[in-house]
């Protein structure tokens, strides 16, 4: 069965270049923590990746597409008020709840919002900076063939780099190069990512009649890693 898409998304294949739509993505952590070895050393610890693990399967994200352009952003909460709220804001930024992302394929452009605990930052980067490593294997999800392909992503903080490894299975039956949070340029699809060990999956698929509007964010700061680095140290110094 291929439960993801409707009958339109076939109405829509001969003229892909018109349409638009909405992707729905659910959240899940790709490497559980919340092991039983874990749970006989440390009940408490457990108990707190366990709610952590909860708490990210109830996160939903969107990404908004049209022809030239898409945004990928948290589009609904369902963790309860009554969670911890350290927990809570933990695991949405985790995977990047309080972020936008931003891509015009048309120009090649990449414009992620970040949000950190000084101020709002803007960075700009090709859409494409991706060096995707194809491979021939493949897996189904939701009655797709979807292809592995994979990248290390290189995350920079505090002068030091961190090897981030990403994995992505896209579908070539499904003609969109997207993907979530900042990764596109597939042939096909992304329907499941991994990013070190929090990942993303496809719940469902929209394509609207109408074109979607999509707005590049504007608000925020493009500060230089230095400048960065002395703001958050500012910040922990006043606690």
């Amino acid at each position: 069965m291929k439960p993801l898409i409707t009958l339109i998304f076939f109405c829509c294949l001969t003229a892909y270049s018109q349409t638009s739509g909405s992707i729905t993505y659910k959240s899940f952590f790709s490497e559980k923590q919340a092991t039983e070895e874990l749970k006989v050393k440390d009940r408490m610890w457990y108990q707190l990746e366990l709610d952590r693990e909860m708490m990210a399967q109830m996160l939903r994200f969107k990404l908004d597409f049209n022809q030239d352009e898409s945004m990928f952003y948290l589009a609904d909460n369902m963790i309860s008020d009554n969670e911890n709220k350290n927990t809570k804001k933990y695991v949405t930024g985790l995977f990047y709840g309080l972020d936008y992302f931003y891509i015009n394929r048309t120009k090649d452009t990449l414009v992620e919002q970040l949000q950190y605990s000084f101020a709002t930052l803007l960075k700009k980067r090709k859409a494409s900076f991706a060096n995707w490593n194809l491979t021939n294997e493949t897996k189904t999800i939701e009655g797709y063939t979807c292809y592995k392909a994979t990248y290390t992503y290189i995350q920079k903080w505090n002068g030091r780099e961190f090897e981030w490894p990403v994995v992505a299975w896209y579908c070539p039956e499904i003609p969109i190069p997207l993907g979530p949070i900042r990764y596109s340029g597939l042939p096909g699809l992304i329907l499941e990512l991994h990013e070190k060990e929090t990942g993303y999956v496809v719940e469902k698929i929209d394509f609207h009649a109408k074109e979607i509007k999509i707005k590049e964010p504007k608000e925020g700061e493009n500060l230089t890693d230095d400048e960065i680095k002395n703001r958050d140290r500012k910040v922990k110094e006043s606690y």
